[in-house]
């Protein structure tokens, strides 16, 4: 892989190309820096603000064009398509081993010719609607989302990614034009692309098929608000068969590093491995059941994390973890299981330059959050123990939440 591999075109689209000349399989996927939280923006000097799921709407109606439905398309032209919207990001992609430029063609005017009918988009609303009532059955989404809601109070982060049943019913044909026209413009877009295919011709490709659409341009103008004060610790009841516990905790705003996740994910890992000390002295005092779970989320102004795992006594093991984080060491974390997570990570990072599926998901964004991949695989190779503790006061200083879900007494 170059590092010099970025195309841009005329009309601002920016084109990250990995040439693989022995895969078989190309991956294209183009995303945006717009996902469930941009819910306040400027759109020509207006102040609009969205309903919750938008983002997610835009995502579900963009795969509906003037004569039919994408995914079908693309079926016919052996590809397999997909997208996915999170907080901040928005991304569409396919995979195909055969044709590259057919599918690549569709893909472009896809994502920069929206198509929203307001039949559709009516017809839209029963098809989400029924994916959040889903979600809202299962006991640890619910779960999830309240602990969000604690950390970031009345907050667009603590936002729930396809919205409510009633922010969806209230979106409008009007509401997904402004947020399009808003943020789906070239500069604010990213495109990736992993295949066999000769670089000079896929550019000019690409070159020629953005010539042909009318495209927006500019950097969208967000009105974000900063997180407010940390909620409180909670308990809930629900149809659960054992009691969750659940130690959530916000870090402070500006991450130095984009491997800032890698970071805090080997130090629990340093702390909550079965082989550390600290483990088995939470097993032996019966303070979980079944693993202790946790994972990281790092957004553009704050991170998170979110330790879990069921508990005949949840409280004591909160306590219990809760003193220990926010009174972490060296002496505390376990050097085997540091190692281990380090070695982990290195193969992790080179494993994913065999799957296009992987490194083409991994640049893309990497490069919407303003970083390189190839900067960060370097870096990844190079990570030293001692790296991981300058990252130990990240503890000391968070704000924490404890949560517990237990079953209903009813």
């Amino acid at each position: 892989m170059q590092k010099n591999n970025v195309f841009q075109t005329k009309n601002g689209l920016k084109v990250c190309y990995v040439e693989k000349p022995n895969f078989h399989k190309s991956y294209v996927g183009i995303g945006l820096n717009y996902g469930s939280r941009d819910l306040k923006f400027y759109l020509e000097g207006n102040a609009i603000t969205s309903l919750e799921g938008t983002a997610h709407f835009i995502e579900h109606k963009l795969f509906q064009m003037p004569y039919g439905d994408a995914f079908e398309e693309f079926s016919k032209l052996n590809a397999s398509a997909n997208a996915y919207t999170d907080l901040e990001k928005t991304i569409y992609y396919f995979t195909t081993t055969e044709d590259l430029y057919a599918p690549l063609e569709l893909l472009l005017k896809m994502y920069f010719t929206p198509y929203f009918k307001k039949e559709d988009v009516e017809k839209e609303k029963g098809i989400i609607t029924s994916e959040i009532k889903m979600y809202d059955d299962v006991i640890e989404s619910r779960f999830t989302r309240k602990i969000l809601k604690e950390l970031y109070p009345r907050s667009s982060l603590s936002s729930n990614v396809a919205g409510t049943v009633k922010s969806v019913t209230q979106t409008t044909f009007e509401d997904l034009n402004k947020a399009y026209q808003a943020f789906y413009t070239t500069d604010n877009s990213y495109m990736v692309i992993v295949s066999h295919e000769p670089r000079e011709k896929v550019y000019q490709f690409i070159e020629n098929v953005m010539q042909r659409l009318s495209v927006n341009r500019g950097i969208p103008e967000r009105k974000e608000e900063p997180p407010l004060k940390i909620g409180s610790s909670f308990s809930m009841q629900a149809n659960c068969e054992q009691t969750t516990a659940a130690l959530a905790m916000r870090f402070s705003a500006n991450q130095d590093a984009h491997l800032f996740c890698n970071f805090i994910i080997g130090l629990l890992d340093g702390l909550f491995s079965p082989s550390t000390k600290y483990y088995n002295e939470l097993y032996s005092k019966k303070a979980f059941i079944a693993d202790i779970d946790y994972y990281v989320m790092t957004l553009r102004d704050t991170s998170y994390a979110i330790i879990s795992t069921t508990s005949l006594s949840p409280k004591e093991f909160l306590k219990d973890i809760e003193y220990k984080l926010k009174n972490l060491s060296k002496r505390d974390l376990d050097k085997a299981a540091l190692e281990q997570y380090l070695k982990h990570l290195k193969a992790k990072s080179i494993r994913a330059l065999d799957s296009v599926e992987e490194l083409g998901d991994e640049i893309l964004v990497l490069a919407l959050e303003n970083a390189s991949y190839l900067d960060e695989l370097e870096q990844s190779q190079t990570l030293q123990i001692k790296d991981f503790y300058q990252y130990i006061d990240y503890f000391r200083n968070a704000e924490y939440i404890q949560a517990i879900c237990e079953k209903s007494k009813e």
